[in-house]
């Protein structure tokens, strides 16, 4: 029966997304990465419109490696005519499932909370985007859930710290989650997170070394260089109020064209595309597990939340898309029931979204 009804959410969430998905995306930045690597080497083609860093006479991407080995199997069949938008929206329903897997192990109303995550949220658009940030995002994500459904589940250290150490390949910020990982499981399991954490640390090392003979990636602040952005820190404590302003506060377009209101090119609030978030604040203080996953919340935001850049040419914030797990696992333990406000601000979301989603199909971003 479990299996069954995972299927249905896999099945249901794919048809969505397959449904609304309206053009396959030029940047395939994560399937040029996977021939790359099927060709023996780690610098791409990369056309002007692929953002990528010059070293010399090599291009090198500037997205962590995991997606590109889990598309390596498909390039090795189809090459570069590998459809990486098809692979976001199989990933994306995946997510999806195994959200609704995590929160049967928390006592909620489930069946509302995996609507909220698979249609009321980005997760719809970043699905059906399938672009080379959108993937990994995508990637992390799923990862992400793995490590959280093992952590509410067994708690066996091996698996969070394989999960935990692969979402880091997706979304390198997530390293920062370990600790709080660690703190959530059985001190007598802490030791085997090692070998996952140690997966994630060496496939960074390796991954930098082999493109830039550096430890560091160097790749993102070299890209900048070349850009409007040259000669500023990618991190900066100046960047904070932007970026506090597109999460929290920045609105959509008004004009007297249906849906009358429209996603701006630099983004939009989480609260104006997904206001079911704010079911995350009812989770108690006084738990230990709640305080951990809030810490976990704030730590996988804090690098973006002094970025030099908050996304641009974005339907929501998607820089914060790693962050929706944590979330919702605050808003599972935070709503037992959810009552009829907690609904509203779910349908709202997902009303929300839909617009969102008919807007930058019929019109563009």
């Amino acid at each position: 029966m479990k299996r069954r009804d995972e299927f249905l959410v896999f099945g249901v969430t794919l048809l969505v997304y397959a449904l609304t998905y309206w053009d396959r995306s030029p940047y395939d930045a994560h399937v040029r990465q996977a021939v790359a690597f099927l060709h023996g080497h780690a610098y791409i083609d990369a056309p002007h419109f692929i953002e990528h860093a010059q070293i010399g006479a090599y291009s090198y991407q500037l997205h962590p490696p995991l997606p590109a080995i889990l598309l390596m199997p498909f390039a090795a069949f189809w090459g570069m005519s590998t459809n990486q938008n098809w692979f976001a929206l199989v990933v994306g329903a995946l997510d999806v499932t195994l959200a609704y897997r995590l929160l049967g192990k928390i006592r909620c109303p489930r069946i509302w909370l995996t609507v909220f995550f698979g249609l009321g949220t980005i997760m719809w658009y970043e699905s059906v985007n399938g672009a080379s940030w959108e993937v990994s995002m995508l990637v992390a994500v799923m990862m992400t859930l793995l490590a959280l459904n093992e952590v509410f589940g067994k708690q066996r250290g091996w698996i969070v710290g394989l999960w935990a150490g692969l979402a880091a390949l997706a979304r390198y910020d997530l390293a920062l989650v370990w600790p709080v990982y660690t703190l959530m499981i059985p001190p007598r399991e802490w030791l085997r997170l090692a070998p996952g954490f140690a997966l994630g640390i060496v496939g960074y090392v390796g991954f930098n070394f082999v493109r830039y003979h550096s430890p560091f990636d160097l790749g993102v602040g070299s890209y900048l260089y070349t850009t409007p952005e040259a000669g500023k820190n990618l991190f900066a404590i100046r960047y904070l109020p932007n970026n506090l302003y597109t999460l929290i506060f920045m609105a959509p377009g008004l004009d007297d064209t249906f849906p009358y209101f429209h996603p701006k090119f630099g983004g939009q609030s989480i609260l104006t595309t997904s206001p079911g978030f704010l079911l995350a604040l009812r989770a108690s203080w006084r738990r230990a597990d709640v305080r951990l996953i809030a810490f976990a919340t704030v730590l996988s935001a804090a690098p973006v939340l002094f970025y030099v850049g908050n996304g641009s040419s974005q339907f929501g914030t998607r820089h914060f898309v790693a962050v929706f797990p944590f979330l919702l696992v605050l808003m599972a333990m935070g709503n037992p029931k959810l009552d009829q406000m907690g609904k509203t601000l779910i349908v709202a979301s997902v009303c929300l979204i839909a617009l969102g989603i008919y807007s930058i199909r019929m019109g563009g971003l």
